[in-house]
C-alpha cells in the first residue's frame, strides 16, 4: 500500500536518518551524491554480492551482501539502489524478512508534485531531481523516477518499477510490476503496461503491451517482430 507523499518529504526533510543502500553500482553511486544533497540522511554504507566487503566507494565501505542484511540486528532505513526491476522484485521480498529494515521513501527537493494530496508513493521508493508528477498517481514500493521523468494524472505504477531519464507517462496508463521504461521513453494516454515488461531506450507505446514482452520503436512493437 502506498502512503502519502507528505511523508516522504517529512523523512527526506525533517528528521535525521542513518542510511545504507544495496547496490553499490553506478546508481548507488548516484544515490550517495544525491542524499549528501539532501539534509537529515547520512549514508554509511553499501551491501552488494558482487563487491567485497571492505571496498571503498564514495567513502563509504561495502559491508556485506543479503547475509549480511538479514543478519542485521537492529533498526537501519535501507534503499535498493538497483535500476534493474527483475533484481529488485527478487531483492525486496528477501530483505523484508528482516523485521528491523525501514524502507523511507526518498525524495529530492528538485522534484515536483503538483498535487500531494492525491498521490501516494509506496516504501523505498526514489524520486531523482526534476521529476514531475501531476495529480491522483499511484506509486508503488521500490519504485524508481529517474532524472527529469514525467507522469500524468491517473497513472499507477506497480511495484519495483525503473524509469529512466526523460522518460514520459502519459495520463491514464497502467504500468504493472517489474516495468523497465527505458530512457527518453514515452508511454501514450490510457495505455496498459503488464508486469516484467521492457521497453526500450526513445520507444513510443501507443498499444498495451502484454506481460513479459520487450518492446522498442516508433510506434513501439515487440522485440522478435523487427
Amino acid at each position: 500500500m502506498g502512503v502519502p507523499v507528505l511523508n516522504g518529504i517529512r523523512l527526506t526533510v525533517q528528521q535525521t536518518n542513518e542510511l545504507r543502500l544495496f547496490g553499490a553500482g553506478g546508481l548507488g553511486r548516484e544515490l550517495f551524491a544525491m542524499m549528501n544533497a539532501l539534509p537529515g540522511w547520512k549514508v554509511t554504507g553499501y551491501y552488494d554480492d558482487g563487491v567485497a566487503s571492505g571496498t571503498m566507494i564514495k567513502t563509504c565501505p561495502v559491508l556485506g551482501g543479503l547475509r549480511e542484511v538479514l543478519a542485521l540486528q537492529y533498526e537501519m532505513s535501507i534503499i535498493l539502489s538497483i535500476g534493474e526491476p527483475r533484481i529488485k522484485s527478487k531483492l525486496a521480498p528477501a530483505i523484508s524478512e528482516n523485521s528491523q529494515l525501514k524502507f523511507p521513501i526518498i525524495i529530492h527537493p528538485r522534484a515536483i508534485i503538483q498535487d500531494k494530496e492525491s498521490v501516494s508513493v509506496g516504501k523505498g521508493s526514489i524520486l531523482t531531481a526534476g521529476v514531475i508528477l501531476t495529480t491522483d498517481i499511484r506509486i508503488g514500493d521500490h519504485v524508481l523516477l529517474n532524472l527529469n521523468c514525467t507522469v500524468g494524472h491517473d497513472v499507477s505504477i506497480g511495484d519495483c518499477c525503473s524509469v529512466m531519464p526523460g522518460a514520459n507517462i502519459a495520463g491514464g496508463a497502467t504500468l504493472g510490476k517489474n516495468v523497465l521504461v527505458g530512457s527518453g521513453a514515452s508511454i501514450l494516454n490510457g495505455i496498459t503496461i503488464g508486469d516484467n515488461v521492457r521497453i526500450g531506450s526513445g520507444a513510443v507505446v501507443t498499444k498495451d503491451v502484454a506481460s513479459g514482452e520487450t518492446v522498442i520503436g516508433v510506434p513501439a512493437v515487440p522485440l522478435k517482430r523487427i
